[in-house]
C-alpha cells in the first residue's frame, strides 16, 4: 500500500517561497523591460538628462535616449496571429472508441457552443496568454468548473400551495400544509414542510416572515439562492506573477506541488466564507494581519529600477491580500493518490495561540485526474519547464544596436542643425540663434566647431540587423524566404492551437462530469439551426478533442492559388471519385470556416431537400403545371427521383390516360439530363479531349 501523506504546512510554505524567488521572477522582469522599453533615467521627450541619471550622458547632455520597439512588435503581429488562428479555428471531438458521427457532431458543437456563447471570458483571457506567451516564453491557463449563485426574489401564493398539497398522499403533513400555514398555532409545523416546498434552506425569521403574509394576503415574496453560472472558466496566469512552481519541474501533470497566487479585497474574503466555504477564524486572521503584505515586495526581485515609469503590469497591493491556492499531489488514509487544494496566506500561518490554520483543504473532486492547467511552452530547449524564452531575452541584443545606430544618428543631427560655437574666453554671444547679428573684432573670435559627418553605414547596419531579427521571427524578407515564413508560422500556430486542444479538453471533461442532466443550446452560424437537445449520459465516454487552422489561409495570393487547384482538381474527376460535400466544405474552409457552417448544409439534409422539392415539382407537373428546372441544382439525384415516380402504378396510369402529362415529365427529365450533359462537355473541353 502507499505511503499516506499528511499535509504538511511548513514544506508547503517554504516551497511557495523557494518558487517565488526564483530567476523566473527576474527573466519575467527583463522580459517586460525589454518589451516596453524600460529603464532607468528615462524622460518623456526621449532624451538623456543629468537631472534625471545624476551623471553628465555620452556623449552630451540631453543627447538622444530612443525607445526601439522591437520586441513589442514581434510580440503583437504574433498575438494577432495566433488570436487570429484561434477565432477561426475549427473544433472537432471525435469518440475514440467508435466512429459515431452524431455523437462527434453533438459534441463538437456543444464545446463551440460552451466557448462563444457561455465563456464570456474564453478569448480576452485567451489574448492574455497569448501576450505572457510570446512576452515571457511560458504562459498558464486554469481550466476550473463555476458554480455561482445570486439572490433573486420568488413569488407564491396560497393556490399554489393548495395545488401542491393536492397532489402529496393523504394523511401526510404535505397534504395538510395550507391549513398549517392558516393556523398560526402550527407555524413551526409549516415552517419545516414549507421548507420542503420551496427547497431553500430559509431562516426562521424569513420563514415566519412569509407564513405570515400568506395568512393576511394570500401571497408572499422571498429570497432564493439562484444559479447564474454552471460552466467552465478559464484563466490566463503569468508565471512569476500570477502562477509559480518547483524550479525542478519537467512537466505541469507530475510537479509535486501547483501555486496560483492571487490578490483578493476584504469583501472578496469575507464572500468566500459563505460562497466558497472557506474558514471564518482563517478569513478573521488574515483579514487582521495581512492586509498589503506581499512577497514579491519582501523578496526584492521585482523592485522597480530607480526612474523608470510604473510598469504595465504594476498592481497596487496596499489594500489587498495576498491569498495562495495550492495543488499538491498525494495519498489519501487508504493510499489512494489524488490532488488536493489548499488555501493559505504566507503571512497568516497559525493563530494567536500557535495553531496552524489554512483557509480550506479538500481533495478536488475532478474525474479527469489532472492539475486543472495547461502550461504553454513556446519552445523546448531541455526538460526544465521553465527554459523557454520569451522575446525580450531572444531579441535584446538587436534591439539595442537598432537603437545604438538610431541615437547615433539623431546625435549627429542635433549637432549638424546645431553646432558648438567656439567663442573667446569670457566673451559668449550675448544672443545666438538664426538670424541673430553677432558682433566680432577679427574674423576667427567665433567659429562653429566641427561637427561629425554622417555615416552612411549605420543605415545599413541597421537594416541588417532588423532584418537579422526579421528572418528569426519568421517574417518574410521580400520573396527569398517566403517558405521558411510561413513553415515558422505554421509550426507556432499548430503548438498554440495543441494547447488550446488540451484546455478544451479539460474544459469537456468538466462538462461530462458536472452539466445538468439535460441541456438545450443552438450553435449561432450552425448548420443545424434548431435548438439542439443534449443529455449528460449522450457525452459520455472518451473523445479526441482537436483544434485545427492553417495558417497559410492568412496568404489571401495564396488562397486563391489553392482555390483554383481544387476547381481544376474537380474538374478532372470524370470518374466522379471526388467527394462534392467534402471539397465543397474545403473550399468554404479557406474562404472562412464560420462562413461555410452557416451556408452548408449537412449532406443528408441538402440530398432530402432536394428529394422533397423534385417530389414537389412532379405533383404540380401532374396537377397541369409546366415547371421547369433551375440551375445549379442536384440534377443526378433529381432525375433519379423523377423517374422512381414515374415507375408508379398511379403515374404510369395517369400518363397513359392524360398524353400532355407524359409530355411535361419527359420535357423535365431531358432538361435534367442536357444540364448533366453539359456538365460532361465542360470537363472534355478543359481537359482537352
Amino acid at each position: 500500500m502507499a505511503k499516506e501523506y499528511k499535509l504538511d504546512l511548513e514544506g508547503l510554505y517554504d516551497e511557495y517561497n523557494e518558487s517565488i524567488t526564483s530567476t523566473l521572477l527576474t527573466r519575467r522582469e527583463e522580459n517586460r523591460q525589454q518589451r516596453f522599453n524600460e529603464w532607468g533615467g528615462q524622460s518623456g521627450d526621449g532624451r538623456k538628462w543629468k537631472r534625471n541619471t545624476g551623471n553628465v550622458p555620452v556623449p552630451f547632455d540631453g543627447c538622444s535616449d530612443s525607445r526601439v520597439p522591437l520586441v513589442d512588435s514581434y510580440v503583437q503581429e504574433d498575438v494577432d496571429m495566433l488570436m487570429t488562428s484561434l477565432r477561426q479555428m475549427r473544433v472537432t471531438a471525435s469518440p475514440t472508441e467508435s466512429g459515431d458521427a452524431k455523437r462527434a457532431f453533438l459534441v463538437s458543437n456543444l464545446l463551440r457552443w460552451m466557448m462563444d456563447n457561455q465563456m464570456d471570458e474564453f478569448y480576452h483571457e485567451a489574448e492574455l496568454a497569448a501576450n505572457y506567451y510570446c512576452e515571457n516564453g511560458l504562459s498558464v491557463v486554469s481550466v476550473l468548473w463555476q458554480q455561482e449563485t445570486s439572490a433573486a426574489y420568488r413569488e407564491i401564493d396560497m393556490e399554489t400551495i393548495m395545488e401542491w398539497a393536492s397532489q402529496q398522499p393523504q394523511g401526510t403533513a404535505g397534504a395538510s400544509l395550507p391549513d398549517m400555514i392558516l393556523n398560526p398555532e402550527l407555524e413551526d409545523q409549516a415552517m419545516e414542510v414549507g421548507r420542503e416546498l420551496l427547497e431553500a434552506p430559509l431562516k426562521d425569521k424569513a420563514m415566519r416572515r412569509m407564513l405570515k403574509d400568506l395568512r393576511e394576503n394570500g401571497n408572499a415574496v422571498y429570497i432564493m439562492p439562484e444559479l447564474i453560472k454552471n460552466r467552465p472558466e478559464i484563466k490566463s496566469l503569468r508565471v512569476g506573477e500570477d502562477f509559480f512552481f518547483p524550479q525542478d519541474t519537467t512537466d505541469l501533470q507530475s510537479a509535486r506541488r501547483l501555486f496560483w497566487r492571487q490578490y483578493m479585497t476584504a469583501e472578496q474574503l469575507k464572500d468566500a466564507k459563505e460562497v466558497r466555504g472557506w474558514d471564518s477564524k482563517w478569513v478573521n486572521e488574515v483579514l487582521d494581519r495581512a492586509e498589503g503584505m506581499s512577497n514579491a515586495e519582501w523578496s526584492g526581485v521585482t523592485q522597480r529600477i530607480k526612474g523608470t515609469r510604473p510598469g504595465l503590469t504594476d498592481l497596487d497591493t496596499r489594500k489587498l491580500y495576498e491569498v495562495v491556492h495550492a495543488f499538491e499531489r498525494r495519498c489519501d488514509e487508504n493510499g489512494v493518490p489524488g490532488i488536493y487544494y489548499i488555501v493559505f496566506s504566507p503571512h497568516c500561518r497559525s493563530t494567536d495561540g500557535g495553531d496552524q490554520i489554512v483557509g480550506r483543504e479538500e481533495l478536488l473532486n475532478y474525474a479527469h485526474g489532472q492539475y486543472p492547467f495547461v502550461a504553454l511552452r513556446r519552445e523546448h530547449l531541455s526538460r526544465r519547464l521553465d527554459d523557454s524564452r520569451g522575446y525580450g531575452e531572444i531579441a535584446s541584443t538587436w534591439q539595442r544596436q537598432i537603437k545604438q545606430e538610431w541615437d547615433g544618428r539623431t546625435d549627429r543631427s542635433y549637432l549638424s542643425t546645431m553646432p558648438p560655437l567656439m567663442h573667446p574666453v569670457g566673451r559668449a554671444p550675448s544672443k545666438w540663434g538664426p538670424g541673430v547679428l553677432v558682433p566680432r573684432m577679427r574674423p576667427d573670435d567665433y567659429e562653429y566647431a566641427d561637427t561629425p559627418r554622417i555615416d552612411g553605414g549605420s543605415k545599413e547596419i541597421e537594416q541588417t540587423v532588423q532584418e537579422m531579427a526579421d528572418r528569426y521571427f519568421g517574417r518574410p524578407i521580400g520573396k527569398e524566404n517566403q517558405f521558411y515564413s510561413r513553415m515558422r508560422q505554421q509550426g507556432m500556430v499548430a503548438k498554440w492551437l495543441k494547447y488550446w486542444s488540451e484546455v478544451c479538453d479539460q474544459s469537456f471533461k468538466l462538462i461530462q462530469q458536472f452539466m445538468p442532466d439535460e441541456m438545450y443550446f443552438r450553435v449561432v452560424g450552425s448548420r443545424q439551426a434548431e435548438p439542439i437537445r443534449v443529455s449528460r449520459d449522450e457525452i459520455q465516454g472518451q473523445y479526441d478533442v482537436k483544434i485545427d487552422y492553417n495558417v497559410a489561409n492568412l496568404d489571401m495570393e495564396l488562397v486563391k492559388e489553392k482555390l483554383g487547384l481544387l476547381k481544376l482538381a474537380v474538374e478532372f474527376d470524370v470518374n466522379g471519385v471526388v467527394d462534392r460535400t467534402t471539397a465543397m466544405e474545403v473550399l468554404f474552409e479557406f474562404i472562412d470556416p464560420n462562413l461555410g457552417e452557416r451556408l452548408l448544409k449537412p449532406e443528408e439534409q441538402a440530398s432530402l431537400q432536394e428529394v422533397e422539392d423534385e417530389r414537389t415539382a412532379f405533383a404540380q407537373i401532374a396537377a397541369g403545371a409546366d415547371v421547369d428546372i433551375k440551375p445549379g441544382q442536384a440534377h443526378q439525384l433529381r432525375l433519379q427521383e423523377l423517374q422512381r415516380l414515374t415507375q408508379s402504378p398511379t403515374a404510369q396510369s395517369a400518363m397513359q390516360s392524360d398524353p400532355s402529362f407524359a409530355e411535361r415529365v419527359v420535357k423535365r427529365a431531358k432538361q435534367h439530363e442536357h444540364q448533366l450533359q453539359q456538365g460532361e462537355n465542360a470537363k472534355i473541353g478543359r481537359l482537352g479531349a
